[in-house]
């Protein structure tokens, strides 16, 4: 009797010892995968990151692309009039037909100024709008400047790309514009620095955009649209 009670005791025991080991290797296991898992969060951070770097360099090369090309191409002819809301409805293809070559950045692609690619905005997914504009509101004063706007940015993106290009502009300016939306054109490059516009033709807008003052626009939305200008 007594060995079958030692024999049930020494069974008790190795049992509870089992529980306990089984406990800690579930721990162990929980442990791990959390270690896991915050390192997964930090690479994915991290990637979306390097991703949205990625985006806006590309972006800003292509503005300066744009730029080049719209000089090399109208400077001395004069920038053709804008074709509202038409450049966020072309494709690939269409942008290449002659009926559009009225729509400026699709007659820069077919001038061979610049690439399809080039002519996008990778961040909204559309073609960047751009037109003629007035570098003056004198009443005899021609399209002698061109806008590009760049739409569908969150803050940081717009922020971003201010603090990179701003200062290479004649005109730079933040108004609500969301992917798929062609943004407002502004009347002439010589606006006032009123609330959004950061730098102008006019005599007190030759300013160099400061962090101060790029903190001061783009809202905290996917909305934003950054208006360049150029003569």
């Amino acid at each position: 009797m007594k060995e079958q009670i030692n024999i049930l005791k020494s069974k008790a025991n190795a049992y509870k010892k089992f529980r306990k080991q089984r406990g800690m290797s579930l721990l162990e296991v929980i442990i791990v995968l959390g270690i896991v898992g915050t390192i997964a969060a930090g690479v994915v951070v991290l990637a979306q990151r390097a991703f949205s770097s990625q985006s806006i360099t590309k972006l800003v090369s292509n503005t300066n692309s744009i730029r080049l090309a719209a000089q090399e191409a109208y400077r001395n002819t004069g920038y053709p009039v804008a074709s509202p809301t038409a450049t966020v409805n072309m494709s690939p293809t269409s942008i290449l037909v002659n009926a559009n070559a009225k729509i400026m950045i699709a007659s820069l692609v077919q001038l061979g100024k610049l690439s399809e690619s080039e002519a996008k905005n990778g961040i909204s997914g559309d073609y960047f709008h751009m037109g003629g504009v007035r570098i003056t509101t004198g009443p005899t004063a021609g399209l002698k400047g061109f806008y590009l706007t760049i739409n569908g940015l969150d803050q940081a993106q717009c922020r971003n790309i201010i603090t990179q290009i701003g200062n290479q502009w004649d005109y730079v300016g933040v108004v609500a514009a969301a992917a798929g939306v062609d943004a407002v054109a502004p009347s002439s490059l010589d606006a006032t620095l009123v609330s959004g516009v950061l730098r102008s033709l006019h005599a007190s807008g030759n300013v160099t955009i400061t962090p101060a003052a790029t903190l001061g626009v783009c809202t905290n939305t996917p909305n934003n649209a950054i208006v360049l200008g150029s003569r």
